[in-house]
């Protein structure tokens, strides 16, 4: 899809934007982790990872055995925290098999604030992140 935007731009669907945005409020007070899913490359799902006692790799099984049975594949990893957006460290996306990560919070007087960084074998790129109005 020819955006017109820069390649270091991450094009989200406001529909997403909006999931998120109910997820950064619905877990206000803990950090929370989630995934993106993408349906022919187009991300349109967000899916919190559940708060148990499992293992973190047990809980990842899971949902990421929950996409390939909805014909979804993973497109992101995302957190929810109460703090500043911050980067991820590498380590945290090693058992996601991600290379996207989003960071969404809160900040002052509810503003939803989102970032977006890229891993590669470089290290990690912070990305701009635009909305679109549909998907396509």
């Amino acid at each position: 899809m020819k955006t017109g935007l820069p390649p270091e731009t991450l094009l989200l669907p406001r529909l997403l934007v909006n999931q998120l945005l109910h997820q950064a409020q619905s877990s206000h007070t803990q950090m929370t982790w989630g995934i993106i899913a993408a349906l022919d490359d187009m991300p349109g799902h967000c899916y919190p990872l559940a708060q148990n006692h499992y293992p973190a790799e047990e809980r990842i099984s899971v949902a990421l055995k929950m996409l390939a049975h909805r014909g979804e594949r993973l497109w992101a990893v995302y957190r929810t925290d109460s703090g500043e957006a911050s980067a991820p460290a590498p380590a945290e996306l090693t058992p996601f098999g991600a290379r996207l990560f989003l960071a969404i919070s809160l900040g002052t007087k509810g503003v939803l604030q989102l970032a977006g960084w890229r891993m590669d074998n470089s290290g990690i790129l912070e990305l701009e992140v635009a909305i679109c109005e549909t998907q396509t």
